[in-house]
């Protein structure tokens, strides 16, 4: 049973999101989800897969993952419809935020790519705290918040998710300038990659109050650029490119014609810890890329801009299926250069260290 406002909502949603694909044939209309019993724990297509001491850091995450059944998700076919997502509302920009509005750089010297910023998108984000008069608030206000970093305290008054804020953070980061793929390795943080926007992409992994883990976008709608915040911090899940600049050539950002230009490869949107580039859901034959021709790190090898010259070399890929991003790295990651802040490793714990993960 849902109320009008969720209904009205839900309508809202539906009618928006068709216009949008009048504007770009090339949008996905629906999602794939993590199955039922997903393995988190081996590096495999269709999975994402997390170190021993990150699962453990992270509230011990299971090595099973569950599927929750909601509006928008159907678990006999692991499908979720996106015009049938209750988004956060609110158009919310970083200058609402923080006076700085989004700060973020990138600088090159001979050894490593560099990151700097204060974690604020150039997207615009949705209002958060999740309101209680909104059709998001219940699916957020049902799960646990975690602590406010700034207060080292529980979120108040319930401690559930629909009370976390947006808040600046110090993005400081260093990543090899030249990756090298040499194997397949498990996910030892929560932040996978850093985006060109400003922000980050998080791991595809969230938990209820049982421990049951999800992939995010199953339980929670995001806002309307598919990012919501953790610990403050926002950053991207799912369709996460849904806002960014043109996804294959020509056009302008999402609304705008054409976001998808055929034929053309999706350009460069961000980085993965390992150095890699991560790269929108077009393909070089400018079709939507599927899971079967990624590898098991939901990357392949193929030409791409690299740099401002064509080479060819390993990339992932956004696209519509789970892991949607960064299912593991091909590349060795140090991540204490990788997350070169006490804000974006979250812990003071030795999770970290200055060397190559794994050693």
């Amino acid at each position: 049973m849902h109320s009008g406002a969720e209904a009205f909502a839900a309508a809202f949603a539906a009618k928006k999101y068709a216009l949008l694909r009048k504007l770009d044939p090339g949008a996905p209309t629906t999602l794939v989800t993590s199955v039922n019993g997903s393995n988190s724990v081996t590096c495999d297509r269709n999975q994402q897969c997390y170190a021993p001491v990150f699962r453990a850091a992270a509230g011990g995450i299971a090595a099973a993952f569950s599927q929750l059944a909601t509006n928008w998700t159907d678990t006999n076919t692991n499908i979720m419809t996106i015009s049938k997502i209750p988004f956060v509302e609110g158009r919310v920009s970083a200058s609402q935020i923080s006076p700085a509005g989004s700060v973020f750089a990138v600088s090159t010297d001979a050894e490593f790519r560099y990151f700097r910023g204060n974690g604020l998108p150039s997207t615009p984000m949705g209002v958060f705290p999740v309101q209680p008069s909104t059709a998001a608030y219940p699916y957020y206000a049902a799960l646990p918040a975690g602590v406010d970093p700034s207060t080292g305290q529980s979120y108040q008054p319930n401690g559930t998710a629909d009370e976390i804020y947006i808040a600046p953070y110090n993005l400081t980061s260093a990543v090899p300038l030249k990756p090298v793929a040499t194997g397949y390795y498990q996910i030892n943080a929560l932040i996978v990659g850093v985006t060109l926007t400003g922000a980050a992409w998080h791991v595809e992994a969230a938990a209820d109050s049982n421990n049951n883990w999800f992939s995010p976008t199953n339980p929670l709608p995001m806002d309307q650029c598919f990012g919501h915040p953790y610990r403050n911090q926002y950053h991207y899940h799912g369709y996460s490119w849904r806002c960014f600049p043109p996804q294959g050539g020509g056009g302008g950002p999402l609304g705008s014609f054409p976001p998808f230009a055929a034929g053309l490869h999706s350009p460069l949107f961000g980085y993965a810890l390992d150095g890699f580039g991560i790269y929108g859901p077009l393909d070089s034959d400018g079709k939507m890329i599927t899971n079967a021709r990624l590898d098991r790190c939901h990357g392949h090898v193929g030409p791409v801009i690299w740099d401002g010259k064509v080479a060819e070399i390993y990339h992932y890929h956004l696209n519509r299926e789970f892991p949607f991003s960064v299912g593991c790295f091909r590349g060795k990651v140090n991540y204490y250069q990788a997350l070169g802040s006490l804000d974006m490793r979250q812990t003071n714990l030795p999770l970290y260290y200055d060397g190559p993960y794994p050693p």
